[in-house]
């Protein structure tokens, strides 16, 4: 499959004013490069429920299929692909933790210790773990609730939550072999960081390396090892992501846009948005419209 126009088909789900997002997705098969690296400020939840998804999360690389899941705690740089033909369904919880910071004290017993540990990364569950299924019908029954919404469904929603954080805790609580805090991961989420917030502006590999106070080789090493690309095509799929927003969210020309999103030149921009997504930004736009 060319591009990524069609790697990814959303279904999102929410939950009233409730912090947190349920989504179904259809990851299809697209070459691991593609995918950018990135994090979240809430926990995730990974329920593979057809086929088969790589997760890459700091310096793991493993396998789900079906009936496994993955928990990932916030703030950890990861990647979600799919390199096989047959697409991958899957379910995606995010929650937030503020949502189960009302009462501080079980707050500061059960889920800061989680959260806060650096060492805690993500841990995976696999299918024929007493967990799995458990939070297989947990999970379901969210479902339900996100898609009907009953009467009194954000109670109901807010109720499951604490009994999956409650068996997240048992995860953790459980006996593990220790993952020595990675320095490294610091390093390149910072950089990352700097990515995120300065795309739009002229940027160097040198200025990436000093965002993370690191040398340039140094830099290039992380991001081949975390992201598997160098800074610099790291950097150009980012300003092309958004670039691919912008087409579809706004009416803005496309020169502008190009410009918006840290390329000199309309015509480089055309041309690495089709070696990308395997369609021009013209048409990217026709068909989100």
């Amino acid at each position: 499959m060319q591009g990524r126009e069609k790697a990814l088909q959303i279904e999102k789900y929410t939950f009233g004013d409730i912090p947190a997002v349920f989504e179904h997705k259809v990851v299809k098969s697209s070459p691991t490069g593609q995918e950018i690296a990135h994090w979240h400020s809430q926990v995730e939840l990974i329920r593979v429920l057809d086929g088969h998804i790589h997760c890459h999360v700091n310096h793991s690389d493993f396998r789900l299929g079906p009936g496994e899941f993955c928990f990932i705690n916030l703030g950890q740089l990861h990647r979600v692909y799919n390199t096989e033909e047959r697409p991958c369904e899957l379910e995606v919880l995010g929650v937030s933790p503020e949502l189960l910071s009302q009462n501080k004290k079980v707050f500061d017993a059960y889920i800061s210790p989680v959260i806060s540990d650096g060492s805690f990364t993500h841990v995976r569950v696999g299918g024929k773990n007493g967990f799995a299924k458990v939070i297989e019908r947990m999970m379901e029954e969210l479902c339900g609730i996100a898609k009907e919404k009953p009467p009194g469904f954000e109670l109901e929603a807010v109720g499951v939550i604490y009994l999956i954080f409650r068996r997240l805790y048992m995860l953790y609580s459980a006996p593990r072999e220790p993952h020595p805090l990675d320095n490294d991961v610091s390093l390149q989420r910072r950089m990352t960081a700097f990515i995120y917030e300065h795309y739009s502006e002229k940027l160097t590999l040198e200025d990436i390396a000093r965002a993370g106070v690191v040398s340039p080789s140094k830099c290039t090493a992380l991001f081949r090892k975390y992201t598997q690309k160098s800074p610099v095509n790291f950097l150009i799929s980012y300003r092309l992501e958004m670039g691919s927003r912008l087409l579809a969210e706004t009416t803005k020309p496309i020169s502008e846009i190009s410009q918006d999103c840290g390329f000199s030149q309309q015509s480089y921009f055309n041309r690495m948005f089709l070696r990308e997504f395997g369609c021009t930004p013209r048409e990217w736009r026709k068909r989100a419209g």
